[in-house]
């Protein structure tokens, strides 16, 4: 059990910042890749070593618990605006946990703050423990387990409250659409062609709100492409009998591919073989020979890269451009 001090809210500032120090150092011992926020369905890992807490991070996790303690004697959620030094800090050691693939440890952290009232806190809990869902179903198809309509609505629950919260929140604008996305998918397809509008919108106002976030980009570009690629049987289904609105064009989602490559170059593999996939729909072959060879020679820093490396290839031989 990780153990509560007492101290002030400088105090855990000071604790945190020696931690981080550390944890950069030893992120850097360990890891030489690229990190991006989000891949295009969250990102895929592979469990192993990090579900092992080591006393390194132990130390992470018993100064992170500081924070939780700034206002011990009030039973209620702490607003953030009473603690703003310390925020800034815990975010950082909670996304450097995360790139570092330390998900136990993030929860664990996340756990001891529950007396933090923060958006930010809870779009990252989901955003965690979700990570450890598809790592827990790594071997097993995700469609074998019954539970995980319900489970995956609690995360979706939890990105809503971040919400109600603060509306303006980019990220927990992402998450929902990722989550309610996952959810649908998993109870079939009348209910994935009625959450487009809910994924189409949270995106949107993600993109809205930080102009940066090219994950949020990739996302809504290959919501037009889907869309667009609709087998027939489903189109019928989703523009006939549902009377969803007919949304985009491959030049909407193309600039959208473009923009998240501008914003964040030579980071998402699927970004640029959706570019690619972009540009031959629209007849422009060597371009999108130019981001196939890209996608294919980026280096995979995910399960989600490899797979989309495998798709690139897949597409430039069926098309003549490998």
């Amino acid at each position: 059990m990780i153990a509560r001090y007492r101290g002030t809210g400088k105090r855990a500032c000071t604790l945190i910042s020696t931690c981080l120090s550390t944890s950069r150092a030893e992120s850097n011992r360990h890891t030489n890749r690229r990190t991006f926020p989000v891949g295009l369905c969250g990102g895929g890992y592979k469990a192993g070593s990090q579900q092992r807490c080591s006393a390194h991070w132990a130390g992470l996790l018993a100064a992170s618990a500081v924070v939780a303690s700034v206002n011990t004697e009030s039973e209620e959620p702490v607003p953030i605006d009473q603690k703003s030094d310390v925020l800034p800090k815990l975010l950082e050691l909670l996304d450097q946990l995360y790139n570092s693939k330390k998900y136990v440890e993030l929860l664990a952290v996340l756990d001891n703050c529950e007396e933090i009232s923060s958006a930010e806190l809870l779009w990252r809990r989901a955003r965690v423990k979700w990570e450890i869902i598809k790592i827990e179903d790594k071997d097993t198809s995700i469609f074998a387990r019954s539970d995980r309509v319900s489970q995956i609505q609690e995360l979706v629950d939890l990105v809503e409250q971040a919400l109600e919260m603060d509306e303006t929140c980019s990220s927990a604008h992402r998450w929902k659409a990722i989550l309610s996305d996952a959810r649908s998918s998993l109870a079939g397809l009348k209910e994935q062609f009625r959450n487009l509008e809910t994924k189409k919108y949270h995106l949107e106002r993600a993109v809205e709100l930080d102009p940066s976030d090219a994950a949020a980009m990739t996302l809504l570009g290959a919501w037009h492409m889907n869309l667009l690629e609709l087998p027939l049987l489903p189109r019928f289904i989703a523009f006939v009998l549902l009377k969803i609105p007919k949304y985009g064009s491959y030049e909407d989602a193309l600039e959208l591919f473009l923009r998240a490559e501008e914003i964040a170059p030579a980071v998402s593999v699927g970004n640029v073989f959706l570019a690619g996939k972009a540009y031959f729909r629209l007849g422009n072959k060597s371009k999108a020979k130019e981001y196939l060879e890209l996608a294919i020679n980026r280096e995979a820093t995910s399960d989600e890269d490899l797979i989309y490396q495998e798709e690139a290839k897949l597409f430039a031989r069926a098309n003549s451009m490998s």
